[in-house]
């Protein structure tokens, strides 16, 4: 994500198992019932077709027969049960749509999923309804222990405040929304594998999304925009991901512009730190966050931008950088923010080094350190307040500035000189090949340089990222 200009300004500017059957089943000293072993046996995911790619369900007959004889769990609260895949089906003229969500096994019969301001309309597994509650923007669900998915319908509302779906077609859920569009778990440590169908649009418009997502993602990453676009292909890299943009009326200038270097930026950082993981094609959509409103969100594979942002190569590589940390490589705290956003930054400035030369690069620098100095003497903090995991919100909290974004980048610069470049992309490299599609943190990337070269960096760690002011020699 980079730095934008509003909430809109807040927000922009800157996710065998029956082993004990029912009581009248058996007592606990009693063996297990033969309807207990049967079940042990036919559990959903050993006896049933998998989810089809369209999110729909073949019949599982025999599962069902069995089953609906049992009771029905009742609802339990319980977050910590793992999402593997969330399949959406959108319908865009109703407001309404339905989440196939398939969860790890457990023997526990409690599923809960953050559900914000959505309305359910109906709960259900592959063989029938199920007993759920919500409360406080949670759904809680009875889940039998032979069962690995649950289907939520439900409708949505637009939003104006940067929380969910927007009036201008396009979603927005970061950093903890998702749950005003599906229902979610929003925590960093939950990585999911998405496919979205997005229907029934308005006259005259299209959907910009991925149908898949084939790589475990941060729940905020799912979207789509929805408008009078038009794709411009930009080729493909050398490992064949095809990469494009779409914009607006009356944005072909502009958007032709801002992304002039985007495919060789997205070559670059598939060469030098690892292959991209959240698809075959990625790119760059313009989405009309109305009036001050700059920056860009890490939707990926396909990115939102800021109409008012799209000739502004920076914001496209940042966002495109994202792909390998932010998301391909997940923070496990806030504290960590600077391991997405200024990690992200350095990669935008390498990347300009790669596809425009060292002249260009410089002059990015320049740039950055007049917005490092305003962003300090605005309100200075830390940039890595990692004494901490998660007893932040990065919404209210200083941290959300572009204090990590700068900071961070200037860091990596240094440490750059100190180790040389091609120590630093070793470590990048094997940082996220070690780290894709998993969450870790600033500290462990950090006692990976000196792993990897001898070099403690804590000494600029300590100077850039855990300490206020800017240190007196800048690169």
């Amino acid at each position: 994500m980079t730095t934008v200009a509003r909430r809109v300004a807040v927000l922009l500017s800157f996710t065998s198992l029956w082993a004990c059957g029912p009581t009248e089943f058996a007592s606990p000293e009693a063996s297990p019932a033969p309807e207990a072993e049967v079940l042990g046996e036919t559990q959903e995911t050993l006896s049933c077709p998998a989810l089809s790619e369209a999110a729909q369900f073949s019949g599982c007959p025999e599962l069902c027969t069995i089953v609906n004889r049992l009771p029905l769990p009742q609802p339990q609260a319980s977050l910590s049960r793992n999402i593997l895949t969330t399949a959406l089906d959108v319908k865009l003229d109703a407001l309404s749509a339905t989440a196939t969500i398939q969860v790890s096994p457990s023997v526990a019969t409690g599923l809960s999923l953050k559900v914000g301001n959505l309305a359910i309309t109906g709960v259900r597994s592959r063989c029938g309804t199920l007993k759920y509650t919500v409360q406080d923007g949670q759904l809680d669900i009875g889940m039998p222990v032979w069962a690995s998915t649950v289907i939520v319908d439900y409708t949505f509302s637009e939003t104006p405040n940067f929380d969910g779906y927007l009036p201008n077609g396009s979603t927005f859920t970061w950093p903890s929304f998702c749950e005003n569009l599906y229902p979610c778990h929003p925590a960093l440590a939950d990585g999911v594998k998405f496919s979205l169908k997005v229907g029934n649009l308005p006259a005259g418009k299209k959907a910009v999304y991925p149908t898949n997502i084939p790589g475990d993602a941060p729940a905020y990453m799912l979207a789509w925009a929805v408008g009078d676009y038009t794709e411009l292909r930009l080729g493909r890299t050398t490992a064949g991901t095809e990469v494009s943009t779409w914009h607006l009326p009356g944005e072909a200038a502009v958007a032709a512009a801002g992304t002039l270097h985007l495919k060789d930026a997205v070559d670059f950082f598939e060469k030098q730190y690892g292959p991209y993981t959240f698809g075959r094609k990625v790119g760059s959509v313009s989405a009309n966050w109305g009036p001050g409103a700059y920056g860009g969100m890490e939707h990926h594979p396909y990115w939102h931008v800021a109409s008012d942002a799209m000739e502004d190569k920076l914001v496209h590589q940042h966002e495109a950088a994202h792909g390998w940390y932010g998301n391909g490589v997940r923070i496990q705290c806030w504290e960590d923010f600077v391991l997405s956003e200024g990690t992200a930054e350095y990669l935008t400035a390498r990347s300009v080094r790669a596809t425009e030369g060292t002249e260009a690069e410089a002059a990015v620098w320049v740039q950055w350190q007049g917005e490092l100095e305003r962003a300090v003497s605005r309100g200075d903090t830390l940039a890595l307040p990692d004494g901490t995991c998660n007893a932040i919100d990065i919404l209210t909290h200083p941290l959300w500035s572009n204090i990590p974004y700068k900071k961070g980048a200037f860091f990596y610069r240094a440490l750059e000189k100190q180790i040389g470049t091609a120590a630093i992309d070793r470590v990048l490299s094997r940082f996220y090949r070690q780290h894709v599609g998993g969450t870790a943190r600033m500290q462990q990337l950090l006692d990976l340089v000196k792993a990897e070269t001898g070099q403690d960096p804590t000494p600029l760690a300590n100077a850039w990222l855990r300490s206020m002011g800017i240190p007196a020699e800048t690169p």
